[in-house]
């Protein structure tokens, strides 16, 4: 069974909207706990797919995962782990590509790790590439077998000098994970500092582990031979919040997101003052509203932390086709990012997207055919269509594009849209939204 979503746009979203724990680090955090010797306790978690994804991996691999009926919080107890069956794993996970952050975890619990083939949102390659090798550069045997990879480390993970070429999170992520319990001293550099990275040494830290971030984007981690558990409230998802955001810039709307933190969203809305939209900052959460006004274009460039992050420039562009003038963004983490502005051009969006580096700086993606540059003029008269969801982001831009077009528009491939946006159907009922879900098969 689908779901399909009509949606009737031209309504502003106006009212409230919570966003809870960031899907950038709760799934790492859970797989944290394989690494304890005790239970762990995680709170402020949220009820989105990579985290059904990752619980059902965990009690492959024998780790017991309660939750609490009424907070939601997670207590996961790894003291029975165990191997799992290649099959089941390969059911459990999916298209999602957390299954290879479970690999130093396990390894350190049992010896051992198996993942499928990989799938995930279609945005670029995200090679698997960096963690194989940081993995072997731990020491670890990997093996390349019929549907998937088999890894293991017979004389256990040993300390390690990494450098990766990039600044890579889901890098980082193996590293941490691989590195705190592995014998002897692991130095990373090039290493992604985004503040969910923050979080997870955070939560390492707490079991037991030594951790220090140097201010040239080296962390230090001296391997320890037993962790225990952790009790942490995980981080506010600040993608989600620039999403609502955004789409309150977009529907000329007025929402107030509570959960919204300034310190790890400051980038974010210097550019979205910068663009014209309103904001009240509370201790509790953020208002974001569209002042009524015009909306100014601007010159803008993805890039990792503390630059504008790529998750918040697929939204921020269906506002800028609302603004007086030309707009230029430049993509330079994801190379295929920008295929989600088909739907907006057919939706009458004028958008040309270019090969070459339309930034202040020259890319890794220059000079390498991708489409990676993206020249938008405004204001553009949005009118409704058929859209089939092609990534997460990308998707509740494709969102909140029809809920602000003429006319009636249906969404199809929603599904993806829960692996990061908790409960929005009924977040969006509640700002207004005019819109019907159905069936099919």
């Amino acid at each position: 069974m689908s779901s399909v979503l009509t949606i009737r746009g031209g309504v502003p979203l106006t009212g409230r909207v919570t966003v809870r724990g960031a899907k950038n680090l709760v799934p790492k955090a859970m797989v944290a706990a394989l690494l304890g010797n005790e239970p762990s306790v995680l709170r402020n978690v949220p009820e989105i797919k990579d985290v059904e994804v990752v619980t059902s991996l965990l009690q492959l691999h024998g780790v017991t995962v309660e939750k609490d009926p009424i907070s939601g919080d997670l207590t996961l107890d790894p003291t029975n782990a165990k191997t799992a069956s290649h099959t089941a794993i390969d059911a459990h996970a999916g298209d999602s590509r957390i299954p290879i952050l479970l690999c130093g975890p396990l390894i350190h619990a049992i010896g051992e790790a198996f993942i499928p083939d990989l799938g995930g949102c279609k945005i670029g390659d995200r090679p698997i590439d960096y963690h194989l090798n940081v993995l072997r550069q731990f020491g670890a045997v990997v093996e390349k077998r019929p549907g998937g990879i088999h890894i293991s480390a017979p004389g256990g993970l040993k300390g390690a000098k990494i450098s990766l070429p990039y600044p890579s999170v889901g890098a980082t992520e193996q590293v941490l994970l691989s590195a705190t319990r592995a014998e002897g001293i692991t130095e990373l550099s090039g290493a992604a500092t985004e503040p969910e990275v923050v979080d997870l040494i955070a939560v390492l830290q707490k079991m037991g582990a030594i951790i220090s971030v140097q201010t040239d984007r080296t962390i230090r981690i001296e391997g320890v031979p037993d962790l225990g558990g952790y009790n942490h409230r995980a981080l506010s998802d600040r993608n989600e919040s620039a999403s609502w955001a955004s789409a309150a810039l977009v529907t000329r709307g007025d929402i107030f997101v509570e959960g919204a933190t300034q310190r790890d969203m400051m980038t974010f809305l210097n550019t979205y003052r910068k663009v014209g939209g309103g904001m009240d900052i509370g201790d509790d959460g953020i208002r974001f509203y569209h002042k009524g006004g015009k909306l100014n274009p601007l010159v803008l460039e993805t890039d990792v932390h503390p630059g504008f992050m790529t998750d918040w420039q697929q939204p921020l562009i269906v506002a800028l086709t609302q603004s007086e003038g030309v707009s230029i963004v430049h993509e330079t983490v994801y190379e295929n990012r920008f295929g989600f502005t088909e739907a907006l051009i057919r939706m009458g969006a004028n958008i040309q997207v270019h090969r070459e580096c339309l930034g202040s700086v020259p890319c890794r993606f220059g000079q390498r055919n991708f489409l990676h540059s993206a020249v938008i003029s405004g204001p553009a008269q949005l009118t409704g269509t058929d859209i089939d969801v092609p990534d997460l982001r990308g998707g509740f831009s494709h969102l909140i594009a029809a809920l602000a077009a003429n006319g009636t528009s249906r969404v199809t491939g929603i599904d993806i849209i829960n692996r990061g946006y908790e409960r929005f159907t009924e977040k969006l009922a509640g700002l207004g939204a005019d819109f019907d879900i159905t069936s099919t098969e």
